[in-house]
């Protein structure tokens, strides 16, 4: 089953492209003009990102978060190497230099492997903290559910400070899963534990908002706002929040209001029959001199370790082979293509610069 079949579900049942290279965090009183990033290989300069995806997925375990627990699966490195690894060597060929990997804590993170694939590959990479209660709650954790939000924010606090598990890679963005409308007390709890979180750290929030399923218009756009406003009560700078999946809101008039607002509006499930689609979407947010606070990428991958030979794996070059060739044939300058692909991620996910 496809992965987005497979989510679905579970909410209805519960050419080449070359490139060059609201708050201070008193933790980081080094914070640098033009930021630094965390990837699983340690802090690099936002700069040294380069082309980025900023929304993939390596290696996954779609099986409920109770089965994972009951029976454990570990990864077969080498097999994981062996499917994912030419997919990540086409696009640095295309001038990918970054990939974020944003698998949710209970979907199978793995920092161990998605260390491994970045040295093997070349590329920088980042892995998540965070908390996914979408999908009806099948991937909730004991102490998402148990635990206050002081609790969780001292738990992703905690990862960041000392690394994931005793891996010594710290995460370099908190991914939450969301899809209430009005959010849960579950989704506000973590949602207040990702601003606690972010000001003790300074990681951007990066929200999956809303079901896959199609919806009524203004749906995942009313999730997306009740985030931004619970955020900004708590503190945070909507510049320190991305609204993942925004593509999937129709009305185009909630992308712009979330983007002067200040927040990061990805679309990030590109497949290259929705060249026209996208081509819309990121056209209206330059016409209205938004392109600034846009992010895109193709939410691909996704070896699925429950399933033979990691499953149907979805490639990451279309952005370069597809997208970005049509967007130069609309009439995008290469300045607004870098303006997406490395200025806007090099800000986005920069964790000790001065937002606001």
């Amino acid at each position: 089953m496809k992965r987005r079949t497979f989510l679905t579900t579970l909410a209805a049942s519960a050419g080449g492209l070359v490139l060059p290279g609201c708050r201070s965090h008193p933790t980081h009183p080094q914070a640098r003009g033009n930021g630094r990033v965390m990837t699983v290989n340690g802090q690099i300069e936002a700069s040294e990102l380069g082309m980025t995806l900023v929304h993939e997925h390596l290696y996954a375990d779609l099986r409920p978060y109770a089965e994972q627990l009951a029976h454990p699966l570990a990864a077969d490195a080498d097999a994981v190497l062996g499917v994912v690894l030419p997919h990540l060597q086409k696009i640095r060929s295309l001038g990918c230099r970054s990939l974020v990997d944003c698998t949710a804590t209970t979907l199978g993170r793995d920092p161990r492997l998605i260390r491994r694939l970045s040295q093997a590959s070349g590329l920088h990479m980042l892995v998540a903290t965070g908390a996914y209660v979408a999908a009806g709650g099948r991937f909730n954790a004991p102490h998402v559910l148990e635990g206050t939000g002081e609790q969780l924010a001292a738990r992703w606090t905690g990862e960041w400070r000392n690394g994931i598990d005793g891996s010594g890679v710290r995460p370099g963005l908190v991914k939450l899963g969301l899809e209430g409308d009005p959010l849960s007390e579950l989704e506000r709890k973590v949602v207040r534990a990702a601003a606690l979180t972010h000001r003790n750290t300074g990681l951007v929030i990066a929200a999956h908002t809303g079901p896959w399923e199609e919806v009524a218009p203004g749906r995942n756009a009313r999730c997306a706002f009740e985030q931004l406003d619970l955020l900004q009560a708590e503190g945070v700078h909507p510049s320190a929040w991305i609204w993942v999946h925004a593509q999937n809101e129709v009305l185009a008039e909630h992308h712009i209001r979330a983007a002067r607002r200040g927040g990061w509006v990805a679309f990030d499930g590109f497949r290259p029959g929705q060249v026209d689609r996208y081509l819309e979407l990121i056209r209206r947010m330059r016409d209205e001199g938004l392109l600034h606070r846009v992010l895109v990428s193709q939410d691909a991958g996704w070896y699925d370790a429950g399933v033979p030979d990691g499953g149907e794996f979805n490639p990451f070059d279309p952005v370069f082979t597809t997208l970005i060739p049509a967007l130069r044939a609309d009439g995008f300058g290469e300045d607004e293509v870098q303006a997406l692909f490395v200025r806007n991620p090099a800000q986005a996910f920069a964790f000790d610069l001065q937002r606001g």
